[in-house]
């Protein structure tokens, strides 16, 4: 046996007597593949660097179970945190609701009061605006169109000079095009400033001549009976003046021109229509119908959805107009206007959808105009153009029909997208306004003949909320406008 540092040749023959073992030795005995003086030699410091290497691979393998069983516990921690969070907001969301619908409801008289008050002195302002507008307006035209003139020649010629391969030089013409839109939008906005000028065309509150005091319509609907009685009373003594409407009521007046008929008896139909008569309006979402009942529940009139805009008609008009008719009430169809399509072809399919009818039970067509229901604006058209569509539409029915249509609006609605127009007023109104008294009057109109005053109603036969609307006139009045 050696003693520790002595060496013994015979033990490896491979080195000389005297020589020591080096570091490249050792590592060429731990690594055989790699021979003797190969390039890249370990170092001291390399062999560190691998070993901190290992000792970083052994704990990432340790810590991973535990960072995963961390993380899951996380996520089933975040889970039950977003559950109760989601359970909470829906409580606050079910105990909030009553208050706000509470607040709504306090709201919209004060907004519609606060509206009523600024409106006068707008009007004030206007008028002392529009000169000052129009003469802006003369002054400014013949240079918009020289511009127009002068530009769009070389936009043109811009637009066919510039690339189109190019995602950089596309995203220059998409900005030229935003650029130029707004430019359009600016003149446009200014032509609608100016074409709004015009004589007061401000809100008002008139009674109708043979309107019954009311308080509420609830209350009016309650009264009824007692209301019934006097109506009776009163078409008596003003049969004389009325015979020849009633005749053409009940489908027995002669050719038009013909004098009244002073032996008539009272339409029984005049008889049971009290003043101020409640009607109801339905479409097919309102469903089947059981119109004995609305019938008997004190309702004297609906009106049905017939078509809307260019493609849709009611599925269940046929059903719901006539079955009110044959319950003993008085019915009339209406057309839901959109006005970015034909207003004649759109007044055709109406008068189609009706058929010709002279029963002495039909009222006149009706022309619903309303907000888009897509994008809330006016169809993005200008006041000018949404006045010119209405006319044609009317006209349309009046050369079909003889009859001048009804317009149903709201105030809202006709100062946005008709300017207060005033040219519409002979034609009968049905006005939709919630929540108030007494609505307020607009476009020229003196009265209304039909409200309505919600769209929450209950009426007997018919399941879910109902659009409940109130007459403004006698029995004799309402027996007018039907044919």
């Amino acid at each position: 046996m050696n003693t520790p540092g002595q060496y013994n040749p015979e033990e490896d023959p491979r080195e000389p007597v005297g020589s020591s073992e080096s570091a490249d030795a050792t590592e060429r005995r731990a690594n055989p593949e790699r021979p003797p003086n190969a390039p890249g030699a370990s170092t001291g410091w390399q062999r560190a660097a691998r070993g901190t290497e290992r000792f970083a691979r052994d704990t990432a393998d340790r810590l991973r179970p535990v960072a995963r069983r961390t993380t899951d516990r996380i996520v089933r921690w975040l889970r039950r945190v977003l559950a109760t969070l989601a359970a909470l907001s829906e409580r606050v969301v079910r105990r909030a609701a009553p208050y706000a619908r509470r607040a709504h409801e306090r709201l919209i008289p004060a907004i519609e009061s606060a509206q009523r008050r600024i409106a006068p002195l707008l009007r004030r302002v206007w008028q002392r605006l529009s000169p000052t507008v129009e003469r802006v307006r003369r002054r400014l035209s013949p240079a918009v169109r020289r511009v127009r003139a002068e530009l769009e020649p070389r936009l043109a010629k811009l637009r066919a000079k510039l690339p189109e391969s190019s995602a950089r030089h596309r995203a220059s013409v998409r900005s030229r095009s935003v650029q130029l839109t707004a430019a359009v939008a600016a003149f446009g906005v200014l032509a609608i400033i100016v074409g709004t000028a015009g004589p007061d065309t401000g809100e008002r509150t008139t009674p109708a001549a043979h309107t019954v005091e009311l308080r509420s319509p609830d209350q009016a609907q309650s009264e009824q009976g007692a209301d019934s009685d006097s109506g009776q009373s009163g078409t008596g003594q003003d049969s004389s003046s009325s015979e020849g409407k009633r005749d053409k009521a009940l489908g027995a007046t002669p050719e038009p021109g013909s004098g009244p008929h002073s032996d008539s008896a009272p339409s029984k139909h005049e008889v049971d229509i009290p003043p101020n008569a409640h009607g109801i309006d339905v479409s097919n979402h309102n469903g089947p119908i059981d119109w004995n009942q609305v019938a008997a529940s004190g309702e004297h009139y609906a009106f049905v959805l017939a078509t809307d805009g260019g493609n849709f008609t009611n599925p269940m008009f046929q059903q719901q107009f006539n079955g009110a008719k044959n319950a003993g009430m008085l019915a009339g169809a209406y057309h839901f206007g959109r006005p970015n399509g034909s207003a004649v072809a759109q007044a055709d399919r109406l008068m189609d959808t009706m058929g010709t009818i002279n029963d002495g039970r039909t009222l006149p067509p009706v022309l619903d105009l309303e907000v888009s229901p897509n994008t809330g604006g006016c169809y993005g058209k200008t006041p000018g153009q949404m006045h010119a569509w209405t006319q044609t539409f009317l006209d349309r029915v009046k050369s079909r029909t003889g009859d001048e249509a009804i317009v149903y609006a709201n105030p809202s609605f006709w100062s946005t997208c008709m300017a207060g127009s005033q040219a519409f007023s002979e034609h009968p109104l049905w006005l939709a306004s919630y929540g108030v008294p007494q609505p307020s009057m607009f476009g020229g109109w003196n009265a209304y003949s039909f409200w309505q005053y919600t769209e929450k109603g209950s009426v007997p036969g018919i399941t879910g909320p109902v659009d409940r609307n109130l007459f403004q006139g006698s029995g004799a009045d309402l027996l007018k406008l039907a044919r």
